[in-house]
């Protein structure tokens, strides 16, 4: 599709920060809610066509697990030398076609049934992970994946580390030249941690490719809170030097100019959280 890196951009700035922002419904709820609304946006700003999938995952500081999925992008359950087991089903013909007792998913008819951008028809697809963050997940676009199910089970049999993991999936698709993007992320269940909050509002942590990036969103702040007591139109008080007064002259009203200093003095300005979170830029090449 279209655009498909910055569409990519704008469903998981979207999603991230509507899920961190939301407030205390279950989590099924907030992700079907952050799905949405990451799909209203990106369809607001390519008129469905450009697009992205998404799938990601949820865990609570009890070792509950969610997953939320939309287009066919998988998500897999890595079982040590048993290799990988699907968890999600395509949203693609083939793939909701697909037994529950499952089928060589390197021959499935892969055109899309839906996915972020398409407009009002979304459906996500939230679900409980039965082993919660117990066990070791790996996240991958259609590129990645695209290098087959069976070089897939033994690059994860023979890799010592999440990060060798990743990094031999991605160096196999570019070697075998994919057509598409070719994205992977590993989580290991019993190395997700939770750092004590310092304050109020939202605190997030996203890691990339080489980096973390640790962002905190103040809570909305009041009138007070914000200095906002003065008029916005009436500057601080200054103390200058006395002048002579001059005659007054008397000037015709200007009805219009008062009337939109009024509506300035009626409103109140309150400072509201907002995330926008750019992955990657517009001047890189995909890969």
């Amino acid at each position: 599709m279209a655009a498909g890196g910055e569409a990519a951009a704008c469903a998981a700035s979207n999603f991230i920060g509507q899920f961190a922002t939301a407030s205390r419904h279950p989590i099924e709820k907030k992700l079907y809610e952050a799905v949405s609304a990451a799909n209203l946006e990106v369809y607001r700003r390519f008129r469905g066509s450009g697009g992205t999938t998404l799938t990601a995952i949820v865990a609570t500081g009890t070792r509950d697990a969610w997953a939320v999925h939309v287009g066919d992008s998988r998500l897999y359950e890595c079982s040590g030398s048993d290799g990988l087991s699907l968890i999600t089903r395509d949203d693609t013909i083939g793939g909701q076609l697909r037994p529950p007792s499952g089928a060589n998913e390197d021959i499935l008819d892969n055109r899309l049934l839906q996915f972020v951008g398409i407009g009002a028809t979304i459906e996500p697809h939230v679900f409980r992970l039965p082993n919660g963050m117990r066990s070791t997940y790996l996240l991958t676009s259609d590129g990645a994946h695209s290098i087959g199910r069976k070089t897939l089970d033994g690059i994860a049999k023979h890799s010592l580390s999440p990060t060798e993991l990743v990094r031999k999936v991605i160096y196999v698709a570019e070697a075998i030249g994919v057509e598409d993007n070719s994205t992977a992320v590993s989580i290991v269940g019993s190395e997700v941690g939770w750092t004590p909050k310092f304050g109020e509002g939202v605190e997030l942590t996203l890691w990339g490719q080489s980096d973390k990036l640790e962002i905190w969103l103040d809570g909305p702040q009041t009138p007070a809170s914000s200095g906002l007591e003065l008029p916005i139109d009436k500057p601080p008080a200054t103390i200058a030097p006395k002048q002579k007064k001059t005659p007054r002259v008397r000037q015709k009203p200007n009805k219009k100019a008062e009337s939109n200093i009024a509506k300035t003095k009626d409103e109140v300005v309150i400072a509201k959280p907002q995330l926008n979170i750019e992955f990657g830029s517009q001047d890189s090449e995909e890969s």
